[in-house]
């Protein structure tokens, strides 16, 4: 049920290529553009597209007809974009500046394309191949018209150094929060009343929201600074990357510790019970019979945490820890979209990706502990 009305969506989604603006031209990037449509772009393409959506509507099963829709649909937005953005405009215009950007109904096929890939079996793998394919078309500037490989060109040196620091402030949080999160979930499986103050301790960083945890971090941060001369030339100031690092850090440790925790208490008493009687101590029961039980989920809970960093990362913009947010929030000052998209874009492939590089290291695991096939 859900996936067929995932499906309807999608379809409709799709549909708004026939009659809303897909792209805008541009003389420049300050002045209003022009919307153009779908038929402005698209000749003989609209007969593949009806081709498409009779397929869906009869929905037979045929794995040939499956894989044809598969990969129309993870070809499109990349085709798409490259038809929009090769609109030629009527009129005079500076070729070097002139830009032309997506409009809604770009956006609403690119969504109802990834909705429908979403049904289909492998989402994840055919929704990453479709989104390489358009950072791989943008990186080798095949869109050389797109707002967006105007904004990337222009500040390609700052968005390199941005990236960086963004995935080294996502990645380096995570590691940092692992030891504590296995070491809390372990203690609350041993000591319950601990359990209690633990999961409330953690739990009360999820409820707080970021940016007021952030603020709060900042003050005596920037107290210790402003005290220690000699801590605040080690980075320990109120902006910057070590306020954003810690609270990343705080975020991460609930959904590892949870997963942690609940792998680690599904085990069955009956394994303890015989390890025990073999005459193995509590280090060599933790370390070679519950740790390795739990690593799946615990590698569950770790790809969580990582997609959570990447996202909340952005916010580290805001306090001068740099990253992609600082690109985003510069495009919200300016109200440029395309630079927006430039920050945000990056951050959805980075969180797909790892979530897709960690499922797959999940299921080796579970595969070699005989918990699948």
């Amino acid at each position: 049920m859900k996936d067929t009305i995932r499906k309807v969506l999608g379809n409709l989604l799709i549909l708004t290529l026939f009659f809303l603006p897909v792209g805008t031209f541009k003389p420049n990037r300050i002045l209003n553009g022009n919307d153009f449509y779908s038929v402005n772009i698209f000749t003989f393409e609209f007969f593949l597209l009806a081709l498409f959506f009779i397929s869906y509507i009869i929905n037979r099963k045929n794995r040939f007809l499956s894989i044809i829709r598969s990969l129309f649909l993870i070809l499109l937005p990349v085709y798409l974009i490259y038809r929009i953005q090769a609109f030629q405009y009527i009129g005079d215009y500076d070729e070097t500046i002139a830009r032309i950007s997506l409009h809604i109904s770009a956006y609403l096929t690119i969504m109802g394309v990834i909705i429908l890939l979403s049904t289909e079996k492998y989402p994840k793998i055919k929704i990453f191949m479709s989104l390489f394919l358009v950072l791989s078309a943008f990186i080798f500037n095949f869109f050389p018209m797109l707002g967006l490989s105007r904004e990337f060109i222009n500040r390609r040196e700052t968005f390199n150094a941005e990236f960086f620091r963004h995935l080294t402030l996502a990645i380096s949080s995570l590691l940092f929060a692992i030891i504590p999160s296995v070491f809390f979930a372990y203690q609350s499986t041993k000591h319950e009343k601990l359990r209690e103050w633990i999961m409330g301790f953690i739990n009360g960083f999820q409820v707080a929201p970021t940016l007021s945890l952030i603020a709060l971090i900042m003050i005596p941060l920037s107290y210790l600074g402003s005290q220690f001369p000699f801590l605040r030339d080690l980075g320990i100031k109120g902006i910057g990357f070590l306020p954003s690092f810690i609270i990343l850090t705080l975020y991460a440790l609930l959904p590892i510790t949870s997963n942690t925790y609940t792998a680690l208490k599904q085990i069955e008493p009956s394994i303890m019970d015989s390890a025990y009687a073999l005459g193995l101590n509590r280090t060599q029961i933790m370390f070679k019979i519950q740790f390795p039980l739990a690593l799946p989920l615990i590698i569950s809970g770790i790809r969580i945490a990582l997609v959570q960093s990447i996202g909340n990362t952005i916010l580290a913009g805001l306090v001068g820890g740099g990253g992609l947010g600082s690109i985003i929030f510069l495009g919200l000052s300016q109200s440029a979209a395309d630079l927006i998209l430039l920050g945000s874009i990056p951050v959805v492939f980075m969180a797909l990706t790892s979530d897709i590089i960690f499922e797959v290291i999940e299921e080796k695991i579970k595969v070699r502990m005989g918990l699948s096939r």
